[in-house]
């Protein structure tokens, strides 16, 4: 009965032990997985980080892009510039309500400005809503080019000398929009030649 009841123990321990290295084998696979998975999760974090090569492609991509509006983006920031000062300049000399004329012209030149900005989260050629807000501005600076000559500079422009300085002041507002509307369609036909460019550097990247 002894000899039964000690291999009983015997047999007990040993399965004991057998589980208790299941269970360390388990938690050290675990562990290990746990450690390779962290591992890679911060591979891939250093594959696009700032300073990888990935980084760097997409960088150059998104600069080739961008670099197809830049003279969209400096014209435009002009006109809405100019605008901010005709609408401060004709508060200041004569608040009335011609004062609407220039807040468009801000307004349109900053919708165009946001557009832009959102071509590079977006693979957008096509600046369909600025095209249309240029043609807009257009027609608000031909009204106030009409309205000048007809009436005066005192409506629009009674900081300037004459009725004509403020004539050219509007025309040149409306050369600058077609120009801006001119590249707009360059870009949309990819007929600029900064679209070789960026053509030659998505190849390179990819």
């Amino acid at each position: 009965m002894k000899k039964k009841e000690q291999i009983r123990r015997a047999r007990a321990k040993a399965q004991a032990q057998a589980e208790r290295a299941k269970s360390s084998v388990a938690e050290g696979c675990a562990v290990g997985e746990n450690r390779s998975g962290a591992g890679i999760g911060v591979a891939s974090k250093r594959e696009h980080g700032p300073g990888t090569d990935g980084f760097k492609r997409e960088q150059s991509i998104k600069t080739a892009k961008w670099n197809r509006f830049m003279l969209i983006r400096y014209l435009d920031a002009g006109l809405f510039f100019v605008g901010l000062y005709w609408l401060l300049m004709l508060l200041a000399f004569q608040p009335s309500f011609a004062a609407v004329v220039p807040l468009l012209e801000v307004v349109l030149a900053l919708a165009v400005m946001v557009e832009v900005f959102t071509t590079l989260s977006r693979e957008v050629e096509y600046l369909k809503w600025s095209h249309r807000a240029l043609i807009a501005s257009c027609a608000v600076s031909a009204a106030a080019l009409v309205a000048t000559l007809a009436v005066g500079e005192k409506l629009f422009f009674p900081f300037f000398s004459s009725k004509m300085v403020g004539a050219i002041f509007c025309a040149a507002l409306i050369a600058v929009k077609l120009i801006i509307i001119y590249r707009i369609a360059l870009v949309r036909d990819r007929r600029d030649k900064r679209y070789a460019l960026y053509q030659k550097i998505l190849k390179y990247n990819n």
